[in-house]
C-alpha cells in the first residue's frame, strides 16, 4: 500500500486487528463438527478458482488469503486456475481437489455455487470453505460479505464527488450523475448496486445513479466501453464492480480525465489521480480467519460465517490525495452510522 493511501473506518480497524489474529466472527447455524482436535495440527489447503490470478481483485485476494495459510499458519498449499470462459473446467478441478488429499478445498463466487452444491454432496467427508455466496452443505462453511455496506460508503464518497467541483476539479463540466459497471445481473452484483444507490442518497438524492451489466467478469474492453459512455453522457464517477472486466472502467476514467472507485483490492494506485477509492471485500482475512478456526478445531460446518463493515470483512480505502479530510469525516462517520445500525443499508440477499 503507498504512503498516501490508509484504510478508512476507525471502528473497523480493531476488527482487521482481531480478524487477523482468528478471531470469531460471523453469525448462522452452528451445526457441524470441528475439523481438528488438535491445535495448530499440520493442515493441507488448496484454493480453486474460477478464473486466473492477476485479476487485481477477487481472486488475488483469495490468493493472498491462502498464502497466508502457508506463511502464517504452516499449511501446504496449491493454487488451482482455470479458464474464466470454461465452466466445465472449472468443475473438474473442483473435482478433481476433493478426493482427500487436501484437508481443506476453498472455492467461491457465485458462479462456482453450483459445482459446490453437487461436487460437496458428492464428497462428504472432504471439508470445504466456500466464499460469497451460500450452499448450506454439512461439510462446508459458508462466507458471505455485506458489499452493499461497503458499496453504501462509494456512493457517499461518489455523491461528494460528483457534487463538489472544488475539492474534486475533474467533475468540473459533468453532470450530477455517477455511474456502476456490474459484471452481470445476478444476486450479489445488485447487492453492491442497491448498497451504492444508498450511500448515493445518502448525501444527495438528486444525483442519477446509472447502471450497466457487460455481462462478464473477464473482458477489460467491455468495462472499458460501458463505462466511456457513462463518462460521455455527464457521470463524473464510475463504480467497478465487475472483476478483471473492471479494470477497464478504471482505464477508462483516466482516458476522459473523470474518477472511478475500485473494487475488491486496492485499485487506487492503478491510474494515479482518477482512481478515488476502491471498496474491499476482505477474502483473504476471511478464509485465512476460517482456516486458522479449522486448525485450532473450532470450525463449524453448515454454517455461515457474515463480515461487514463491524468486524471488518468490508471496507473503503481511500486515496487521501484526491479525497480532502472533510469528506474523510463524512465517509467515517457513515460507516460509523452503519457499523452501529443507525443506517440501515438494504440488500437483495438473504441470509
Amino acid at each position: 500500500m503507498s504512503r498516501r493511501v490508509r484504510v478508512l473506518a476507525p471502528l473497523a480497524l480493531v476488527g482487521l486487528l482481531v480478524a487477523a489474529c482468528g478471531s470469531s466472527t460471523g453469525s448462522g447455524n452452528s451445526n457441524g463438527v470441528s475439523a481438528s482436535k488438535k491445535a495448530n495440527k499440520p493442515f493441507s489447503a488448496v484454493l480453486v478458482v474460477n478464473g486466473t490470478l492477476g485479476d487485481k481483485g477477487f481472486f488475488d485476494s483469495a490468493a493472498r488469503g491462502i498464502g497466508w495459510m502457508h506463511t502464517r499458519l504452516g499449511a501446504t498449499t496449491k493454487i488451482l486456475q482455470a479458464s474464466p470462459t470454461n465452466p466445465s473446467e472449472w468443475l473438474q478441478n473442483l473435482q478433481a481437489v476433493s478426493n482427500g488429499r487436501y484437508n481443506l478445498v476453498v472455492t467461491g463466487t457465485s458462479q462456482m455455487t453450483n459445482d459446490m452444491q453437487s461436487v460437496g454432496k458428492a464428497h462428504p467427508k472432504q471439508k470445504y470453505i466456500f466464499f460469497d455466496d451460500i450452499v448450506k452443505l454439512p461439510n462446508v462453511a459458508d462466507i458471505i460479505y455485506k458489499q452493499n455496506e461497503g458499496s453504501f460508503l462509494a456512493g457517499v464518497l461518489a455523491a461528494e464527488a460528483a457534487t463538489d467541483t472544488k475539492d474534486f476539479p475533474l467533475s468540473k463540466g459533468a453532470k450530477k450523475e455517477v455511474g456502476l459497471v456490474g459484471g452481470m445481473n445476478i444476486p450479489v452484483i445488485n447487492d453492491f448496486v442497491v448498497g451504492f444507490k444508498k450511500g448515493v442518497a445518502y448525501v444527495n438524492p438528486g444525483v442519477k445513479v446509472v447502471v450497466t451489466y457487460p455481462g462478464t467478469f473477464s473482458d477489460p474492453q467491455a468495462g472499458y466501453n460501458q463505462a466511456a459512455a457513462m463518462y460521455q453522457q455527464g457521470a463524473a464517477v464510475v463504480y467497478n464492480v465487475a472483476g478483471a472486466t473492471g479494470l477497464g472502467v478504471l482505464k477508462a476514467s483516466k482516458t476522459f480525465k473523470r474518477y472511478s472507485i475500485g473494487v475488491d483490492s486496492n485499485q487506487n494506485g492503478l491510474y494515479p489521480g482518477h482512481v478515488l477509492a476502491s471498496m474491499v471485500k476482505h477474502v483473504d482475512i476471511s478464509t485465512y480467519d476460517l482456516a486458522k478456526k479449522y486448525q485450532q478445531g473450532t470450525l463449524k460446518y453448515d454454517k455461515t460465517y457474515i463480515f461487514g463493515l463491524n468486524n471488518d470483512g468490508v471496507g473503503l480505502i481511500i486515496d487521501h490525495s484526491l479525497v480532502p479530510s472533510r469528506i474523510v469525516a463524512k465517509i467515517t462517520k457513515a460507516t460509523h452510522d452503519v457499523a452501529t445500525g443507525k443506517v440501515k443499508v438494504p440488500s437483495t440477499l438473504h441470509y
